[in-house]
């Protein structure tokens, strides 16, 4: 089943017309109809907040986990399934070599066939890392036998990988961010291990392009694969239980325990309860990234928001400023006297304002 199909099958369970989904998800209708229709491919953010509004996982609205013929409109593809039911398991196994060998796969002998990047991401964990954190990406890099190198890298963005029988990862130089290090790592340590990635070549977050904003369904799977190892779900949310939920404390559990930025873990934080928060990333007045809840948010900067503040009044140090705002600020579909809590960080070194927003 594919993405679109996915997405009309949960629409139509949920009896939402193309206009409704829309509205939930914070989308445009048009954008709708093309994601179902197949004419184009939802981007990370666009999968996060179609999740959310049909109240399904990310994991699950990018690749499922169910394979039934039925369903499934391509012929050979078909036809395939249905003549391997019959196959005995030596005729399977030999089936797969050679898909194997069509497909340029790679595979790497310490790992396991797994069903989705989340469950390759736990596997890693627990068999190089002992499910402890903070998480020593690189290390888990020489264990698979995966050669790290830094280098300028020029217009081929953050990192490559060289994803031949001897895997190569290399590290733009000119990231001085250490845990934005860390991530881009991940990431393409996640092209390396997971088996269907097989192009020769894997670069992330090119000169002009977005990795929130990406509608490669491999960049997605990969991104997910790099913060499920990193910030493992089940351990992660122990710690939001027993953490305030602020910026001056998550930030310090960002950097002190699992060594990644602050938005990194913001986004896992709503990730963790969709209903009661959401993040948004803003420079000069334009919203660059969100990472958005169960409610739609504005699509721009309002005059009233505390994040506003900053653009008339930029400080020269990290400032956080916080309290309640209208709700209409950022929610779409605030009521007329509703609340929200809005706590917005400004960092010079990046010229960003960092929002995290709760329902109340």
């Amino acid at each position: 089943m594919s993405v679109s199909q996915r997405i009309i099958k949960k629409r139509e369970e949920l009896g939402f017309s193309q206009t409704e989904l829309a509205k939930r998800a914070g989308l445009k209708p048009p954008a709708i109809s093309q994601y179902e229709s197949g004419a184009r491919n939802p981007s990370y953010e666009a999968i996060i907040k179609l999740s959310n509004a049909l109240n399904l996982s990310v994991d699950y609205l990018m690749s499922g986990k169910e394979v039934n013929s039925d369903i499934i409109s391509d012929k050979a593809v078909k036809l395939i399934l249905k003549i391997v039911e019959t196959f005995s398991i030596e005729q399977k196994e030999r089936l797969l070599e050679y898909a194997k060998f069509l497909g340029k796969y790679n595979e790497n002998e310490e790992v396991q066939l797994l069903n989705d990047s989340n469950e390759y991401a736990t596997f890693i964990l627990k068999k190089y890392c002992n499910n402890s954190v903070p998480v020593d990406v690189s290390s888990i890099a020489k264990q698979l036998n995966i050669n790290v190198y830094e280098s300028d890298l020029g217009e081929h963005g953050e990192g490559m990988l060289f994803n031949e029988k001897e895997k190569v990862i290399i590290i733009n130089n000119v990231i001085t961010n250490v845990q934005r290090k860390k991530f881009t790592l991940a990431v393409l340590l996640g092209h390396a291990i997971i088996p269907w990635h097989v192009k020769s070549t894997y670069e992330i977050r090119k000169k002009g392009t977005s990795t929130i904003l990406t509608e490669d369904i491999e960049e997605m799977e990969a991104q997910n694969f790099a913060a499920n190892l990193i910030m493992p779900l089940t351990e992660i949310k122990k710690d939001f239980i027993k953490v305030e939920a602020t910026i001056e404390s998550l930030k310090k559990l960002a950097i002190e325990k699992y060594d990644v930025s602050l938005f990194v873990l913001l986004n896992r934080l709503v990730e963790s309860a969709k209903s009661k928060y959401s993040v948004v990333q803003s420079e000069n007045w334009k919203i660059l990234k969100e990472y958005q809840g169960n409610r739609p948010l504005i699509d721009k900067i309002n005059s009233e928001s505390i994040a506003a503040t900053f653009f008339n009044n930029t400080p020269e140090i990290e400032e956080i400023r916080k309290g309640t705002v209208p709700a209409k600020c950022w929610l779409t579909d605030a009521k007329s006297d509703e609340v929200i809590y809005e706590e917005s960080v400004y960092n010079p070194a990046f010229n960003k304002v960092l929002t995290l927003l709760t329902i109340i």
